[in-house]
């Protein structure tokens, strides 16, 4: 019989906010078991998230235990490697993902292996025992189409999930200072068909009564005739289903395709606006201006998708003006839901080298590196002022007197349309968006606490 594999995920840290709203597995896991699950070998894959509890590393054994390690979970990655050691002393620990890849020297003492970048055309030979060397360097996967079709009953939990995640390429070529994408997947843009793309949709009928997606490319719609033939191929074999993708906002420039993606089950973007000031979508290597932000919310909106807006605070340039003036411009221009992320210099980008060279990083406690905190010091705003800013704007965006005036506009609407008999006042609002609004808005509530901790933290450095 064939070695035991468990993949495991770990949680971020009790700091992380998403952690509790995007429960949704990395596909390189589901990948990486399929491959295994399909030569043979025993697979389980535990995403914390995912099961909602911590794992106990007393409760599993394997002969392999693959850990993932993002930057925001890097710090519980190394814990569990090491009880896993200690309780299960002659089993292989091996780990991977975004950070391990980056630094991987963080993870020598508490693994047998550490895999750098994709290890799907490798995952095979390691697991017999052809690698030697301590650091094993992956390889890119040149043709995505001879990935399997995911197994998605290999991970433990799955009825918790809202969301069927599926992802049709790798790589980006743009080049964001702050983004980590093309230091593990490259700039050269690598895709599925669409032909691809609809059979591993129809394979996920297997598994999930559910019909609705969500698409982990970075930028799903970089390749427009793509896209465009993948939404013929739904439409044309009738598959209703709904989908989330994550775009930019020069999609907008062709409104046609939005249209044709609003029609084949697109009902929300998620996009990196990033900045409402020109300069600093600059500076940042953005490509895009506020216009074409306005435009991009005009657009989406005008074809029925809702938007996810995400927004990053803190480059060298920001005040807390520019923040307020941010969460102004989000309700102002109806964005749906928005992230206010602070800029994180996660390892391996230039804007990381960049803030290490000037001596200006507060610490490495990965725990913190989720986009929530500051962990440098900035230059134009003080850091416990730029904290609060985001935390204020937050507050002002996911207001509960907002969430319920938008409510009582929605009955007023029914009340209209039901004096003529027509429901048209009403498809404009979508209660999904209203109940993830009342969500956040709890969650900004219940995170207040960790705020108030870190913000002390930081009072403490500028009396320094």
């Amino acid at each position: 019989m064939k070695k035991s594999i468990i993949f495991i995920e770990p949680r971020g840290g009790k700091t992380n906010v998403f952690d509790n709203y995007m429960k949704l597995p990395l596909m390189g896991s589901l990948y990486l078991g399929t491959i295994l699950f399909n030569h043979g070998y025993q697979v389980q894959i535990l995403n914390e998230n995912v099961l909602a509890k911590e794992i106990d590393p007393f409760e599993i054994n394997a002969d392999i235990f693959c850990i993932s390690s993002l930057t925001v979970n890097a710090n519980r990655s190394k814990l569990l490697a090491s009880q896993l050691k200690q309780i299960h002393p002659m089993s292989k620990i091996f780990i991977g993902g975004i950070h391990a890849s980056l630094l991987p020297e963080e993870f020598i003492e508490v693994a047998d292996h550490v895999i750098i970048g994709e290890a799907e055309e490798i995952i095979l030979d390691i697991m017999e025992d052809k690698f030697k060397e301590k650091i094993i360097q992956g390889s890119r996967t040149k043709d995505l189409e001879n990935l399997p079709k995911v197994n998605y009953s290999l991970l433990l939990g799955i009825q918790n999930m809202k969301l069927i995640p599926i992802m049709t390429s790798r790589g980006c070529p743009f080049d964001c200072n702050f983004c980590t994408v093309t230091k593990i997947f490259g700039k050269n843009f690598r895709m599925q068909s669409p032909k691809r793309i609809v059979e591993e949709i129809e394979n996920t009928f297997r598994y999930f009564k559910k019909q609705t997606f969500f698409i982990y490319d970075d930028n799903f719609a970089a390749n427009k005739e793509r896209v465009n033939e993948f939404c013929d191929i739904l439409i044309e074999k009738k598959i209703n289903i709904n989908w989330v993708a994550q775009v930019r906002s020069d999609l907008a420039r062709d409104p046609e395709l939005i249209a044709k993606m609003a029609s084949a089950g697109l009902k929300l973007v998620f996009i990196g606006f990033e900045s409402i000031s020109d300069e600093t979508l600059k500076i940042l290597h953005k490509s895009q201006t506020k216009s074409d932000i306005e435009k991009a919310i005009r657009t989406f909106h005008e074809y029925g998708v809702d938007i996810h807006g995400m927004f990053m605070f803190g480059e060298d340039n920001e005040t807390a003006e520019n923040i307020s003036e941010t969460a102004e411009f989000a309700i102002e221009n109806k964005i749906d839901t928005i992230q206010f992320m602070i800029i994180t210099p996660f390892p391996g980008t230039q804007f990381f080298d960049q803030i290490v060279k000037e001596n200006r990083l507060f610490h490495k406690d990965w725990d913190y590196y989720n986009g929530m905190f500051i962990v440098f010091q900035t230059k134009n705003i003080s850091p416990v002022k730029l904290l609060n800013s985001t935390y204020q704007a937050y507050k002002r965006f996911y207001s509960l007197r907002r969430t319920i005036l938008d409510i009582c506009i929605i009955i007023f609407d029914i009340f209209l349309d039901a004096l003529v008999w027509n429901f048209e006042r009403i498809k404009r609002y979508n209660l999904d968006i209203l109940l993830i609004r009342a969500f956040s808005k709890k969650l900004v509530t219940k995170y207040s606490d960790v705020y108030s901790t870190y913000m002390q933290y930081l009072s403490e450095i500028e009396k320094e």
